[in-house]
């Protein structure tokens, strides 16, 4: 799949290229590849690049970090009391339903221009495939596990850990698929609504100067990361089906 991914991405540079040169494109446009690859150098020569992009990943881990503990959390709890799934759906929906770029300016009002609306918003927005892909995982979990763990007189803890863990880890790793892509996009969004560092900083500073080879630039990084991670969420959901199967 990486092969393959690799090909149809110098496939797209090629053909980049050769719309540039074949009609001719102005710079202010569309610059070529080489160009936008000269402006990177640039900035990571004079504006810090790499700085910027940890500040970004240290951004995205955290709020990927936290949604999925109250993703796991959230199913656990709406799958053993139905009562809190009934009470807190309206809630999720909303979060989940409301335009993510109409919850950051909010997210800055309260939390200031520091990471932590950043974080939360991506938070929010991974929550939701994950608390999704164990809650049904949970739900199709096989009778005989369930009574596996009373003959057994587990704890609420150890049947998580030995029985419900492993048995909705195929679905959980989906969900944490899902939620990598729409964490980078979320973490642009807040910079991209306040910040003084980040990719999305550095996004919304080529947009102002109308600099097209740096918003191309960090379109590009930014869809790289996206890719990276899912190929490495993928990773580990196939080795993981490969060692213990499908459940």
């Amino acid at each position: 799949m990486l092969i393959r991914g690799l090909a149809g991405l110098a496939a797209i540079l090629l053909a980049w290229l050769a719309a540039v040169h074949l009609f001719g494109v102005p710079d202010y446009l569309l610059p070529a590849p080489l160009a936008v690859a000269r402006r990177m150098v640039f900035l990571h020569e004079n504006a810090r690049l790499l700085d910027h992009v940890a500040v970004t990943l240290g951004q995205l881990a955290w709020g990927y970090l936290l949604g999925l503990v109250l993703g796991i959390a959230a199913a656990i709890a709406f799958a053993r009391a139905p009562i809190v799934e009934r009470l807190s759906m309206p809630l999720v929906l909303l979060l989940q339903t409301a335009p993510k770029i109409a919850i950051a300016p909010l997210l800055l009002l309260w939390l200031g221009l520091g990471p932590a609306p950043k974080i939360v918003l991506v938070a929010i927005v991974t929550f939701f495939p994950i608390m999704t892909g164990v809650l049904s995982g949970l739900r199709f979990l096989p009778g005989s596990y369930r009574d596996l763990a009373r003959v057994l007189r587990l704890s609420p803890w150890q049947r998580f850990v030995h029985i419900e863990l492993p048995a909705t880890l195929p679905t959980l790793l989906a969900g944490m698929t899902v939620a990598s892509t729409l964490a980078v996009t979320a973490v642009v969004i807040g910079e991209l609504m306040g910040a003084n560092r980040g990719i999305g900083y550095l996004l919304a500073a080529g947009q102002e100067s109308a600099d097209t080879a740096t918003v191309i630039g960090m379109v590009l990084l930014l869809s790289f990361i996206g890719w990276a991670l899912y190929e490495l969420f993928e990773l580990v959901r196939r080795r993981t089906e490969e060692r213990f199967g499908r459940v």
